[in-house]
C-alpha cells in the first residue's frame, strides 16, 4: 500500500462523516481509525527492535528465516504488526521478502556488498574527523578520561572473540557519541554494516583480522590525539583495505542474488 493511501484511509472518512456538520476534528470513527493505527505502529516498532536488536547480537544472521509464526509467540502479537514490521525492514534493505516463501534476514550479494564500503567510507571518514576534532577542543576544558575509557579496549588491540561483531558496532557508535553530530545516526546504515560484517567476519583470515584490530587502534589513538586529519586518513584506509578484502572473498560469503 502506498503512503497516498494510507492516508486516504484516515481522511475519508473525516471527509464524509463531518461534511456539512459545521464541526472542526474527528469523527468517532476517524478516531478509531487513528487508535488502530497508532496501536499498529507502536506494536510493529515492538517487532523492528527485536528484530535489530537479534541482528546486533547474532541471535539472527543474513539468510536466517523468519517465521512469522514464531515471531507472534515470542513477541506475543498477531500477525498485523509482524507483516507491517517485516515490510518496514524490506524497504531498509534489512530484511528481504518473497512471494510464497516468507521473509528472511538480508544476505547481500557480492556488488551491494562493496557499493556499501564505497558508500560509507566518507561517512566513516567524517565520524573519525569529527570525533577527534571535538577531543581536541574539549582537551583545554574537559577530563578526558571518560573518552580514554571507552576507546581503551581499541587502543589496547583487545579483541573478545565472543562478542567481536558487538565490540565492532561499539567502535562506529563510540566515536559518533564524542563527535556530537546528531544526524551521523541517520547517515550510516548502522544494520546494513552490521549484517555485512556477520557475513563475512568467518571468511576474512587471521591476517585480515588482526590488521583490523591494528587499523582501529591507530584511528583509535589519532582520535583521542585530536588530530582530525589522520583520524579521517586512517579511517578512510581501513574501509578501502576492507572493500579490497571483500572482493577477494570466494563466492560462497554472498547471496547468488536469486
Amino acid at each position: 500500500m502506498s503512503k497516498e493511501n494510507e492516508g486516504s484511509q484516515i481522511t475519508k472518512p473525516l471527509k464524509q462523516e463531518n461534511e456539512g456538520t459545521g464541526k472542526i476534528g474527528l469523527s468517532p470513527a476517524s478516531l478509531k481509525n487513528v487508535s488502530k493505527d497508532v496501536v499498529l505502529a507502536s506494536s510493529s516498532d515492538k517487532v523492528v527492535d527485536y528484530i535489530n536488536s537479534g541482528i546486533l547480537r547474532g541471535r539472527f544472521v543474513p539468510g536466517q528465516r523468519l517465521v512469522e509464526l514464531d515471531l507472534t509467540r515470542v513477541l506475543k502479537l498477531s500477525r498485523g504488526p509482524i507483516r507491517e514490521a517485516l515490510r518496514r525492514l524490506d524497504a531498509l534493505g534489512i530484511v528481504s521478502r518473497e512471494p510464497h516463501r516468507g521473509a528472511c534476514v538480508k544476505q547481500l550479494v557480492r556488488y551491494e556488498a562493496t557499493d556499501l564500503l564505497q558508500a560509507i567510507e566518507p561517512v566513516s571518514g567524517l565520524i573519525a574527523r569529527l570525533a577527534a576534532e571535538k577531543i581536541a577542543q574539549r582537551k583545554l576544558v574537559d577530563d578526558m578520561k571518560p573518552i580514554e575509557e571507552m576507546l581503551q579496549p581499541y587502543l589496547d588491540g583487545i579483541e573478545d572473540q565472543s562478542n567481536v561483531l558487538i565490540q565492532r558496532h561499539h567502535f562506529y557508535d563510540t566515536l559518533m557519541k564524542i563527535g556530537g553530530n546528531s544526524q551521523l545516526p541517520f547517515l550510516l546504515p548502522t544494520m546494513r554494516v552490521q549484517l555485512l560484517r556477520m557475513q563475512v567476519y568467518s571468511y576474512l583470515g587471521a591476517k585480515d583480522r588482526s590488521l583490523h584490530i591494528e587499523e582501529y587502534a591507530a584511528i583509535s589513538r589519532a582520535v583521542l590525539d585530536g588530530n582530525a586529519k589522520r583520524a579521517e586518513k586512517l579511517m578512510t584506509q581501513h574501509i578501502r583495505r576492507m572493500r579490497q578484502a571483500v572482493a577477494n572473498l570466494p563466492d560462497e560469503t554472498f547471496s547468488s542474488g536469486e
